[in-house]
């Protein structure tokens, strides 16, 4: 007979609130305006939960020219940039803001610092939709610097404020941070990493400690994803980053009894569950 295994999903699994608030958001709008409403690029990065929400009428965009006059665009949890926001209105295009509270609040600290000379740091991937919505509020003294070698190359400055891209590791920006105070006489520091994304990784780590295999859920498209898939194998417990239950393969547990299940942030409930009934016919087949 084969050991049953163990399942352990991490507390911090699932949805983030500003995940959350953006799928209500959407829910809302299909009640409230009907027929088909759209999302300036994927509203969230999971593959299987943008094809659910295409067929209830949720259609992705690259472009405002694909939303016609009078229809509906959502913005999503990564914000946008203003001028894109403007554009839409200009069109007569009616707006529902996802952007998530806790990137809102960069985005306002920074739109304050361009009414001043105050040079901006954003400390962040810059093909990151959340930072090239952030440096938009930004005015022209912007820099973006994604890790400590290009904080090391930055010519010298008097002053300058820095804000953290929300899902940025804590252990990273705080390496960049120690980089910039060499370069800058006088830096001010706004953490806007999101507390929660935080809580996620720690969790996910202490999982890993206490299990002999570890399952990372979610869009290979999301970066907090990969990072937290890079969290778990950093402490040398074997570990699979996957999408879906139908990728999962019994001989990865042959020998393994206690079994932790992470995701992202874009993660829904019902996928999570897909993957524990696959995990329980696993563990239930003979051997």
């Amino acid at each position: 007979m084969r050991a049953k295994l163990e399942i352990i999903v991490s507390p911090h699994a699932g949805y983030c609130f500003g995940v959350k608030r953006a799928m209500r958001l959407v829910a809302e709008g299909l009640e409230r305006y009907g027929g088909i409403i759209y999302t300036l690029g994927d509203l969230i990065h999971n593959p299987q939960e943008i094809e659910r929400l295409k067929a209830r009428g949720v259609h992705p965009v690259s472009s405002l020219d694909e939303v016609p006059e009078g229809g509906t665009l959502v913005i999503r949890a990564h914000g946008v940039h203003p001028d894109r926001v403007r554009e839409a209105e200009r069109r007569g295009i009616r707006i529902l803001d996802a952007t998530c509270p806790f990137v809102q609040r960069s985005q306002k600290f920074v739109r304050g610092l361009s009414r001043e000379p105050y040079p901006v740091i954003i400390i962040g991937d810059g093909e990151h939709p959340e930072v090239q919505g952030i440096a938009g509020h930004a005015g022209e003294r912007l820099l973006i610097v994604r890790d400590e070698k290009e904080a090391k190359r930055m010519a010298p400055l008097d002053r300058a404020a820095v804000v953290i891209q929300t899902t940025y590791p804590r252990p990273e920006a705080e390496r960049i941070i120690d980089a910039l105070r060499s370069k800058v006489r006088d830096l001010h520091v706004e953490d806007t990493i999101c507390q929660a994304t935080e809580s996620r990784r720690e969790a996910a780590l202490a999982l890993a400690r206490t299990v002999d295999f570890m399952l990372v859920v979610g869009g290979r498209n999301s970066s907090n994803t990969k990072r937290l898939y890079q969290v778990c194998a950093s402490v040398g417990v074997p570990a699979r980053f996957i999408e879906s239950a139908d990728e999962i393969d019994p001989a990865w547990f042959g020998g393994r009894r206690r079994i932790g299940i992470t995701t992202g942030t874009s993660t829904p409930d019902w996928l999570i569950a897909s993957v524990r009934e696959r995990l329980a016919e696993i563990s239930n087949a003979p051997a």
